[in-house]
């Protein structure tokens, strides 16, 4: 347990490149590097399929970080320029549903593959996976469409240094990066005690709690189906308001709900998911309109404050349960909410999409 634990750590450390990997997207193209991603992660999954040595498995895992790390900011700036602004909250759930499904599926398919083959086997089946979705990222995708920018495509350390100080110096920028670590936050303290919370309260066997985890991989799926459905019509902006105020509201009440059985409980769990996620996916596409001009770098550092933030939620939360109170971790992830929803009103407006390039623009294609 202890050499998984440090295997995922690797893969944290993996993803705080984003800052310096992320950007590569604004100059390289979007479609090239999904493709060097999920090259990277199909080798760090064949490394695995064939790892002889714990410093083996440890480097794919770094492999696996490095990938998100190129990933994620250039499919979402991807989505950006090709998804008109008023349909991308739709957009982004679907894409977001879909990591909740590949959870659903791919827990019990790798169960049973290893039951069937060996431990090695769906880190093979993953390893081809990757290669077959890169080659289908490479030959089918469609280029994306961005405004034609002058010296932007020479990457070095101090190019992106020079985009973070750009950033950094927009006011709604600052306070998404705020509202994306807080929101982390809300969620990550609780949820790292959650099934110890569960356990010692209900004396719930470790089978038990693999179904409570299927309830908040449901509560997940529900939230993108949800998201994807009402968030471009609320707007993106008043959405994350509703997530943060019903996150608020189910992780004050767990403490209560826990006095009125199991069932209740695990509710209470469900909706705390739910509303976060929601949140989330109502998040992103606000997010695309912000930087458009450097969507990927943008998306780099949100990346770099979800990670920050998961590692500070995880010690804090880690630390608080040395009072084995869960009243304590709903408190602080209660306040975390309501001050990531106090900075969205007083400092976000909602987009409009005008920073999409429009017909008066120049434009290029990029890979």
């Amino acid at each position: 347990m202890a050499a998984a634990s440090r295997l995922v750590t690797l893969r944290m450390v993996g993803m705080m490149a984003a800052p310096i990997l992320g950007p590569l997207a604004d100059r390289y193209g979007r479609r090239r590097t999904m493709t060097v991603a999920l090259l990277v992660f199909a080798l760090g999954s064949l490394l695995l399929s064939g790892a002889g040595t714990l410093a083996v498995a440890a480097l794919a895992f770094v492999f696996y970080g490095v990938a998100k790390s190129l990933y994620d900011p250039a499919v979402y700036a991807y989505l950006g320029d090709t998804v008109p602004y008023r349909e991308r909250g739709r957009t982004i759930g679907i894409v977001e549903l879909s990591w909740s499904g590949a959870w659903l599926l791919g827990v019990p398919a790798s169960g049973f593959l290893i039951e069937r083959f060996g431990w090695r086997a769906p880190w093979a089946i993953l390893g081809v996976l990757g290669l077959c979705a890169a080659g289908l990222t490479h030959t089918y995708l469609p280029l994306a469409r961005r405004p034609a920018e002058r010296g932007r495509d020479v990457f070095s350390f101090a190019a992106v240094v020079g985009d973070w100080h750009k950033l950094l110096h927009r006011r709604p920028i600052v306070v998404l990066l705020l509202v994306s670590s807080l929101l982390t936050l809300a969620n990550e303290i609780p949820f790292i005690v959650y099934g110890a919370w569960i356990e010692t309260t209900f004396g719930l066997s470790f089978s038990a709690l693999g179904v409570a985890s299927i309830v908040v991989g449901l509560a997940e799926a529900t939230a993108e189906l949800g998201a994807s459905a009402f968030t471009d019509r609320l707007g993106k902006r008043r959405s994350m308001l509703a997530g943060l105020a019903g996150l608020a509201v189910s992780l004050i009440v767990w403490p209560w709900l826990s006095g009125l059985g199991l069932v209740a409980a695990l509710a209470g769990v469900a909706f705390a998911m739910l509303t976060f996620e929601f949140t989330i996916v109502s998040l992103l596409p606000l997010a695309t309109e912000l930087a458009p001009d450097m969507r990927a770098s943008f998306f780099a550092l949100v990346v770099t404050a979800f990670s920050i933030s998961r590692i500070l939620g995880a010690v804090a939360g880690g630390w608080l349960w040395r009072w084995e109170n869960i009243a304590l971790h709903a408190a602080v992830g209660t306040i975390c909410a309501l001050v990531a929803a106090f900075l969205l009103v007083w400092g976000m407006a909602e987009g409009n999409g005008r920073g999409q390039p429009g017909a008066g623009h120049k434009r290029r294609n990029v890979a």
